[in-house]
């Protein structure tokens, strides 16, 4: 756990030991035990979760997860609103969610380790969108990513003949474990350890309020137990500005991010939010659409040399910003997008601009 001690340091998370895009999948051996100040000094090998170089052992003194939550941070899901775990169990467990996927949350979960549905699901469900809607799943857990694979493997080539047909990808950059539909018809599952920002090394942990911190919106750090059929809403803010009982959804960033390519991919994230539902109010008989002043000013105050600082990152660093924006942008630019990103400031309008204009 995120904070348990060994010989002295408090530990921070896991790292992989994969590198680069050799497009193996990592297993436990491959996970990397991060401790303080490993975020300068890199991290140390911790193939058995127990103990590093072969001979320290682990003070299990970090919190588990649902001890750093205060009650009002975790709600039941049908106090939320009625039917809500009949939705999730229908997304999860109904004739098309994934064959393996209960099987392998039951093994994750039997093994200690928690999991939750993030993102798209709590936030769509709690909006009120019926399961068949919700497009792929996304999930977070405190199975770092070589663990999560030795269990994911074994579930899918071992459950049945259909499971083993899934194509499985892994991204040492972002640690993200995706599970793909054979014939791509069908859910994704996109699995990331619960987030830690601030290293030089991709890294995931098990504080529920530090990987809240590393997402885009308030309205996504919402995660779902599908165990104990509770909402989790980390930071406390999320369903307040989703409005889940109807009403104006409010866009505000989720942390203070000052790394650039964060800083890209939040405003982009935000402003595909701020289309979407400013669409879905007008084909409401002209509902108004979300209140975005908050993300306005905090993209307004973001540097005007943001689209230099990406340049001094590379081209990598802009084919990592050019992919958030096909999934955020209209594949058409429009007089309608340029005079949204307008009131977004200097910065944004440079950055779409360049995006949109095929530079970087």
């Amino acid at each position: 756990m995120t904070g348990d001690l060994l010989d002295g340091k408090k530990v921070l998370g896991f790292a992989s030991a994969v590198r680069g895009a050799a497009g193996r999948l990592p297993s436990a051996a491959d996970d990397l035990l991060l401790l303080e100040g490993d975020g300068h000094t890199g991290p140390l090998p911790c193939p058995d979760g127990e103990t590093a170089s072969g001979s320290l052992p682990v003070r299990r003194v970090g919190p588990h997860p649902y001890r750093q939550l205060e009650s009002a941070h975790v709600h039941p899901a049908d106090e939320l609103a009625p039917g809500l775990t009949a939705a999730f169990d229908e997304l999860v467990y109904g004739p098309d969610a994934p064959r393996y996927l209960a099987v392998l949350i039951e093994r994750l979960t039997g093994a200690g380790h928690g999991f939750w549905l993030a993102g798209g699901a709590p936030r769509d469900l709690l909006a009120g969108a019926r399961p068949d809607k919700v497009g792929d799943l996304d999930a977070t857990g405190t199975a770092p990513a070589g663990r999560f694979w030795d269990v994911a493997d074994r579930v899918l080539d071992d459950e049945d003949g259909v499971s083993a047909e899934h194509p499985r990808l892994f991204s040492p950059d972002t640690l993200v474990c995706s599970v793909l539909p054979p014939q791509r018809q069908g859910h994704t599952l996109e699995y990331r350890g619960l987030g830690i920002g601030g290293l030089r090394v991709p890294a995931t942990g098990t504080d529920l309020r530090q990987d809240a911190r590393q997402r885009d919106l308030t309205v996504n750090t919402l995660l779902y137990d599908p165990v104990h059929h509770v909402v989790l809403d980390p930071l406390e803010q999320a369903l307040r500005d989703l409005a889940y009982r109807g009403g104006i959804r409010v866009l505000v960033p989720a942390g203070a991010p000052d790394d650039p390519e964060t800083c890209a991919a939040v405003l982009l994230r935000g402003l595909k939010f701020r289309l979407r539902w400013a669409s879905a109010a007008s084909g409401r008989g002209g509902a108004r659409g979300p209140n975005d002043t908050a993300l306005r000013d905090w993209a307004t105050a973001l540097p005007e040399d943001l689209t230099a600082q990406l340049d001094e990152r590379g081209e990598a660093a802009w084919r990592r910003v050019h992919a958030v924006a096909d999934t955020c942008l209209p594949a058409t630019p429009s007089l309608h997008l340029t005079e949204v990103v307008r009131g977004y400031g200097t910065a944004a309008a440079a950055l779409v601009d360049r995006l949109t204009g095929g530079g970087g």
